[in-house]
This record gives structure tokens, sequence and C-alpha cells, in this order.
């Protein structure tokens, strides 16, 4: 039988950056047998990941140092109060080869489209699937006028949860990340609005509903940028302003000035501009994976489409294929 120490350090392969505290708990919960109280898994996580109190005796941390998070000097000399201003430090994706897929909004996923996508993925061997936003679709809970057409939030969850076990199962390998678009923050939203004593409550927590810790899916939230090498990834609701106008991929220039794809708009576009010293800086928004006619605007010009990014991890340059997808075929 695994020791208490075996037991958290499995749950920290998988929620390498939950805090420590929302950790314990979920352990606690899960292990409620094995566990006294939260406050004994919390300082077993603590000492695992190297986080001693001062003057404690160097002697108590573990030889393996796997989870050690890098020590810092002293960042407040002048013992200034607690700032809750948000970390905006971006996820870094290391892969040589990214699939980038977006704006799925399950349960009104296009199949068809979907496939074509993970099959390119497949043809090329990815070792990083990125779910750039918008998964979900959860309309049933969004602030805008209710449709009587609309399938449940269970409906959603269980639609999505087949998804991604699909997925993991068919890139077993692969590394995948799911950032959360504004659509997957509607939950949030929710919570804290219409239940906030469950807000953090962690069995309520999205990534805990999806099960993507057994699926060993990792999560961006809080509107976090993704760099793949010198690429800017943003899902686009974390930009200011409207629907992205004609050209997404301008407006988004306008608003970053440096390499960026977006996906959010459902449209396959493109800008480059050159710089005075000869660098040319690319943008893109990327098509979508739902159905093109949804019944708050059956008329539109979305289209499917799909990402390939693949990165020379030495140099962070990289090569991108924004693709199409148009009645079943791919297009460059």
């Amino acid at each position: 039988m695994a020791s208490k120490r075996d037991l958290i350090r499995s749950y920290l392969i998988r929620f390498k950056d939950i805090p420590d505290l929302t950790l314990a708990k979920k352990i606690y919960k899960e292990n409620v047998t094995v566990f006294t109280n939260i406050e004994s898994i919390r300082s077993g996580i603590r000492t695992i990941r190297g986080k001693l109190p001062q003057n404690s005796d160097s002697n108590r941390l573990p030889k393996d140092n796997t989870f050690f998070k890098p020590k810092t000097y002293n960042t407040n000399p002048f013992n200034l109060p607690e700032s809750y201003a948000n970390d905006f430090s971006p996820y870094v994706i290391s892969q040589s080869r990214t699939l980038i897929i977006s704006d799925l909004h399950f349960p009104y996923q296009d199949n068809k489209a979907i496939t074509e996508a993970l099959n390119y993925g497949l043809s090329k061997n990815v070792n990083c699937i990125f779910i750039n936003g918008d998964l979900l679709d959860f309309a049933g809970i969004s602030r805008h006028e209710k449709d009587w057409r609309q399938r449940s939030v269970g409906q959603e969850f269980e639609a999505t949860r087949l998804f991604l076990q699909t997925l993991r199962q068919s890139f077993p390998l692969a590394k995948i990340v799911f950032k959360h678009g504004n659509h997957d923050e509607r939950w949030e939203k929710w919570l804290f609005i219409k239940a906030p004593e469950l807000f953090d409550c962690t069995d309520f927590q999205l990534e805990v509903l999806l099960k993507l810790g057994e699926l060993n899916i990792e999560t961006v939230k809080d509107k976090r940028p993704v760099k793949i090498g010198k690429l800017t990834v943003l899902h686009g609701h974390e930009l200011a302003g409207g629907s992205g106008g004609v050209n997404p991929a301008r407006s988004t220039f306008l608003k970053t000035m440096q390499d960026t794809v977006v996906g959010h708009f459902h449209k396959t576009t493109e800008n480059n501009e050159a710089t005075m010293d000869g660098h040319v800086i690319s943008v893109r928004s990327v098509g979508c994976l739902c159905g093109l006619n949804p019944h708050y605007m059956p008329i539109n010009k979305h289209n499917h489409g799909f990402a390939y990014c693949e990165l020379d991890i030495k140099t962070g340059s990289y090569m991108f294929e924004n693709l199409k997808i148009i009645k079943g075929k791919i297009y460059k």
C-alpha cells in the first residue's frame, strides 16, 4: 500500500500548479479514510515542494527535489501589504509539434470538422494538443437571452467528458492543455453569482467536473497568455473591444504588435506587417470547430478551421499552418 507521502506525490504530478491549500482540500475529500485533517496534508505538500518555514532545519527537506519551487530573494523588503493583482505571466508550451483547436462549443460541436482536425494531428504525430478556449458553450447559464432548444448543463458536461476521454485515448502520449475562453468562464461566473457558497469548493471546479486530472490535461485560466516559442496564443476575449471587425487578425495586431494567434472570432484571417528593420509580424485568427449557424446568428461569416505549429525548441522560431475546412476538405 502506498504511503501518505507517495499518495500526495501522485496528486502533485497531476496538479502541479494548484495552490497548496486547494490541493490539500481535494486530497482530503478523495481520501478521507487515509488522512486525519487537511492541515497535515498541506504540511506534507509544502515539505515536498521544499517550502519549509524560516529558520527550519533543512534536513527535513526530502532528498528528491522534483517538486521544489525555485527559491527567490526577498521581493518585499519594505513589508508592503499583500497585492491582489493578477499573475499575467505566460504559460509556456515547449513541445515541438502542436495542434491548436478552439471554439468547439460542446454540445454544439461539428463532429466532421473535429474529425478532420484530429486526423491531421495524427498525421503530423503531434506531441501537444492545445484547446484554445470555448470548449463548452454554457448557453443555459449565460447572461444572454435563453432559448428552449438549448441543451442542459448536464448534457454539456457529459458530451465534453466523452470528447476529452476520446482525445486522450487517441493521443495517449501527447501533452494536452485547455485554456479557458469566455464561454468556459461562464461556469465560474454563474457559481459566483448564483451559488457563492460553492464557489471555492473544489468539487465544483470546472477541472474536477471534467475530470481533467484523471486524463492528465492541464488548465490555463484567468486570461493568461500562452507562449509557443516566439508565438503568443490568446483565445481572443482577453483583448478589449468588439467582435474583431472585418479582419480579426488585423485588429489583434493593432492591440498586441507581436506574433499572435487567436480563436474566438470563428474566422480564418491573417495579417502581416513589416517593421522598419525588416522583421515581419504575423498575426492570425483561427476558424472554429462548432456548428456554423447558431440560432442567435444563423447568417454570418464563420468558417471551420484549426492550426498546426511546429516549434524550433532551440531558437523559438516556428512554422505555422492556419488551416481551413471547407465542405469536409482541409485547405492551407
